[in-house]
């Protein structure tokens, strides 16, 4: 027992010759660490879009050439009012409205075929539509005149003449009037009589 108490009296007084000997260390406060840097956001820059270029603007549309006296003018004729020139008997004289028939382009005649004139059998160069004015009008194709396949066509009547197809027309009852609208140039040729078995010429 005397053993135990000296060895704890012995061990206590080693640890308080440790703790007074020698110099004492300086109590150095802990270091306190920096406070952690935050890392700031950059402001968002906004996008900058690039503008689209404007397109090219269009080319300038192409200007119809300027109109004529004519037809920048109003123009109007009355059935009444229309003069055809003085012709020999048997003509059928014709004025034009609009146009000229001898050039390329539209064109608007009247014609005033007389009673009693007979056109002998004839085609145009050009697809024509005629509609009649006054008078009726007597009408049939074909490369011979014939009384029998005439078709009488009151005013008002609107028909056409393809280029190229023989026809004849007849003024049978009184004046008759019509007016041809068609594309330019026009022409007119007679249908060569035909020859009967002695040579000589038919009929029409």
């Amino acid at each position: 027992m005397k053993q135990s108490s000296f060895s704890a009296t012995a061990f206590v007084a080693v640890v308080s010759i440790l703790l007074f000997s020698g110099q004492q260390r300086p109590y150095s406060p802990p270091q306190q660490r920096p406070p952690a840097q935050t890392q700031q956001r950059q402001p968002v820059q906004p996008v900058q879009r690039q503008a689209t270029p404007p397109k090219p603007a269009a080319a300038p549309a192409k200007q119809p050439p300027p109109k004529t006296e004519t037809e920048m003018s109003a123009f109007y004729l009355l059935l009444a009012d229309t003069k055809f020139p003085e012709m020999p008997p048997g003509a059928s004289p014709t004025i034009t409205l609009f146009g000229d028939p001898k050039s390329e382009g539209l064109y608007v005649t009247r014609t005033l075929i007389p009673k009693g004139v007979q056109t002998i059998p004839h085609i145009h160069t050009d697809f024509r539509t005629v509609t009649v004015l006054s008078g009726i009008c007597y009408y049939s194709r074909g490369d011979e005149f014939d009384e029998s396949e005439m078709i009488p066509m009151p005013p008002g009547t609107f028909f056409t003449e393809p280029a190229g197809i023989p026809h004849s027309i007849w003024a049978k009852d009184d004046d008759v009037i019509v007016q041809t609208t068609a594309i330019g140039p026009s022409g007119t040729q007679i249908v060569p009589e035909k020859k009967s078995n002695n040579g000589t010429a038919s009929s029409r």
